[in-house]
């Protein structure tokens, strides 16, 4: 009803805060299934593995176990995209969970927009330039088995999959 007059509100409701403010910085794409639920189990299920952005953790092994989960759940008429935004806040904690939250409103419309700045805030250049450094003088240690050493330089390529370094040509 377009005529409803609006109520009157007190000095103190002007100065109180409304959920309308509150803007998250990932726009949630638009879902053609009649009934979409994420359901509480898988909500845990992402959360339990959360990423804090702490020097110790690696933001590309973050984003393959989070998207291992997501490619776990299929729904008819909703895209990859409108599951993955929508869960990816639950897998953030602590330092991670304040940088989403300060990036501004309506800041990542698409998945592959979102996961490129958290890698680009997550994995600093020093980072980088370490496993970068890593890679290129890697050496097989002293009574490791060649398996064991060729798993190690494998996990240190996966850690950092933008290395540039051209290994065996």
């Amino acid at each position: 009803m377009a005529d409803e007059q609006q109520q009157p509100r007190s000095l103190r409701e002007y100065g109180m805060p409304d959920a309308n403010g509150v803007l998250s910085s990932i726009v949630r794409p638009k879902v053609a299934a009649t009934h979409f639920e994420l359901k509480p189990q898988f909500i845990q299920f992402i959360s339990q593995d959360s990423y804090a952005g702490l020097a110790n953790e690696n933001p590309v092994d973050h984003l393959s176990r989070f998207l291992e989960k997501c490619d776990t759940m299929k729904l008819t008429n909703v895209s990859s995209d409108a599951i993955r935004l929508r869960l990816f806040p639950f897998s953030l904690r602590d330092d991670a969970k304040e940088w989403l939250n300060d990036e501004g409103a309506n800041k990542y419309t698409t998945w592959d927009s979102l996961a490129k700045a958290f890698l680009l805030k997550f994995f600093s250049q020093k980072k980088t330039s370490k496993l970068r450094n890593d890679i290129s003088t890697f050496r097989q240690n002293e009574y490791e088995s060649l398996h064991d050493a060729w798993k190690r330089f494998k996990r240190l390529q996966r850690q950092c999959p933008h290395h540039g370094l051209r290994i065996g040509s």
